[in-house]
């Protein structure tokens, strides 16, 4: 009886530890490709009419707004797996049209996502201490999303702007 008590017991923590294990990464994982998903409903809304719209002076014009998201997903994704944290450079000049615009962000996302399975809970447990504070790379994938979504809020107030009523995102709630 005690043989048999130990092996569903061994056998119930064996289980335990292959579901919990990269738990967080699965999350992110999962909460990132919605998040990519989401976003690429408002990318779709461009049109080249609107590409260098702004607010203001101060402000980005949305092509900007757009190649900047695609870069921080880059930047932020192999920031954490990789350690090098390089802004890489999608200009207007190259990326002058909605159809490249799409185009790119198409081809970052399937990279970005093939790369996000490489995210382990180990890995997000890590330190970085190169920026304006200390912290895990699970709190810089957390701003990832939190930046990206700031920059998506900017899309539907320009596109609300321009008359374009932005496309409704599915959230939970």
């Amino acid at each position: 009886m005690f043989k048999e008590f130990f092996t569903i017991l061994t056998n119930y923590n064996l289980y335990f530890e292959i579901y919990n294990k990269n738990m967080s990464a699965r999350f992110w994982i999962k909460t990132i490709k919605r998040h990519f998903e989401e976003s690429s409903i408002l990318i779709n809304q461009i049109n080249d009419d609107i590409l260098d719209f702004k607010v203001n002076e101060e402000t980005r014009d949305i092509v900007n707004i757009i190649l900047h998201m695609i870069r921080s997903y880059e930047y932020y994704i192999t920031g954490i797996l990789f350690d090098e944290w390089k802004p890489l450079d999608y200009s207007f000049e190259v990326y002058n049209n909605t159809k490249k615009i799409k185009k790119l962000y198409d081809e970052v996302i399937q990279k970005m996502l093939l790369l996000l399975e490489k995210i382990t809970d180990d890995l997000l447990n890590e330190k970085v201490s190169q920026f304006n504070r200390i912290a895990t790379k699970e709190e810089i994938l957390a701003e990832m999303i939190e930046h990206s979504i700031h920059h998506r809020g900017q899309l539907t107030v320009y596109y609300r702007l321009k008359g374009i009523t932005p496309m409704k995102i599915d959230y939970i709630i």
